[in-house]
């Protein structure tokens, strides 16, 4: 039988071990936290023409919402990690299952705008084809939406993959 660690050994383990634990916890998320704002300003970009585009039809502005920015991001950076463009992942799961699978409850009414392209203005580029598509242009101008998420990932080939997540919560 061996000997209890005395109380200067069990400090020094507890410390090592408290260490491990905090750089294996903080590791990750300081990593998520860059690739979450490495294009917050084309996000911010495509907030921006999205809400003068709103503005000029008298649409009520779209609240954005950090919870719905992890859900746009996410599916953004899964099309850009599988290569494909579809409101609907390969695994058959399409916006409000995402949003569900995340945690985002509380909305009667969701739709999504996604886009791709290589152009060195990726938020310019893809708002143009949304008000150029009769959907995406509909999604762009339901009156009903007051709340939104914007995901922009990159891929390794230069390929932005851009999603716009848009919701209803009730007005109180």
């Amino acid at each position: 039988m061996s000997a209890p660690p005395s109380p200067l050994q069990t400090a020094v383990w507890f410390s090592v071990i408290s260490l491990a634990v905090a750089l294996g916890m903080l590791g990750p998320h300081r990593a998520q936290a860059r690739s979450e704002t490495q294009w917050k300003a084309q996000e911010d970009g495509i907030q921006a023409r999205v809400a003068e585009f709103r503005r000029d039809r008298h649409l009520i502005a779209l609240q954005r919402r950090p919870e719905l920015d992890r859900v746009a991001r996410t599916h953004a950076r899964d099309m850009a990690r599988r290569n494909y463009l579809a409101h609907v992942s390969p695994e058959g799961n399409g916006p409000v299952e995402r949003l569900h699978a995340q945690g985002v409850t509380g909305f009667t009414l969701a739709a999504e705008n996604i886009g791709k392209t290589s152009e060195s203005d990726p938020g310019a580029a893809v708002v143009r084809g949304w008000l150029a598509s009769p959907q995406h242009r509909d999604n762009l101008m339901a009156p009903p939406f007051n709340a939104t998420g914007i995901g922009v990932v990159r891929d390794s080939d230069g390929m932005f993959y851009i999603a716009q997540v848009y919701t209803t919560y009730p007005r109180h």
